[in-house]
């Protein structure tokens, strides 16, 4: 397939509003429609990527700034230092779509996740917004009012069909054109 380049989409919210969960289940779905998905999750903590005591472990507590850890299924790349989101999706250019969990002040394309009228307050800091998700039920008078006034939809958490259909729509139509019909758009 050829494209010029992966559509990119940001899943934003508070901290256990649902990122992952929606991020894997379009990672799943994207897959299973034959698009090549990469993920990126920003975490605002450190952490440690590989188990304590292995060879490649072993080498980055020996001081070793790169390491990587390659097997004839897949390739892992270790570097002592952050990246910048613009750095890391070049590496990901032979993806059809890359779903960013996280990295809100950026300028891509996301959706908002929203559990409470409380969290509503993250929308007027974000940009680049083509719609609100949220678990919270649709007909609360809460959840009615999030999109209005912003011209955005509201869709349910659990109505992956149309939020898949948003995503297509609003980052896809130029980058993935190959694999996606008119009729799914």
């Amino acid at each position: 397939m050829r494209r010029d380049r992966p559509a990119v989409v940001q899943i934003v919210g508070y901290k256990k509003t649902g990122k992952t969960t929606l991020v894997c289940r379009l990672a799943e779905r994207f897959t299973s429609e034959g698009l090549r998905v990469a993920t990126i999750k920003h975490d605002a903590h450190g952490f440690e990527p590989d188990v304590p005591g292995t060879d490649s472990w072993k080498h980055r507590q020996a001081g070793a700034l790169w390491s990587a850890v390659v097997s004839p299924e897949r390739t892992a790349f270790f570097e002592e230092k952050s990246a910048d989101l613009d750095e890391l999706l070049l590496r990901m250019q032979e993806a059809d779509v890359v779903l960013i969990e996280g990295f809100k002040g950026k300028p891509y394309p996301k959706l908002a996740l929203i559990q409470s009228v409380e969290q509503k307050e993250i929308l007027d800091g974000l940009e680049s917004v083509f719609g609100i998700v949220t678990w919270a039920d649709r007909n609360d008078e809460w959840v009615s009012g999030l999109g209005s006034g912003r011209g955005l939809p509201v869709y349910s958490f659990d109505d992956l069909e149309s939020i898949v259909r948003a995503i297509k729509t609003n980052t896809m139509r130029e980058a993935v054109t190959e694999n996606i019909s008119e009729e799914t758009l």
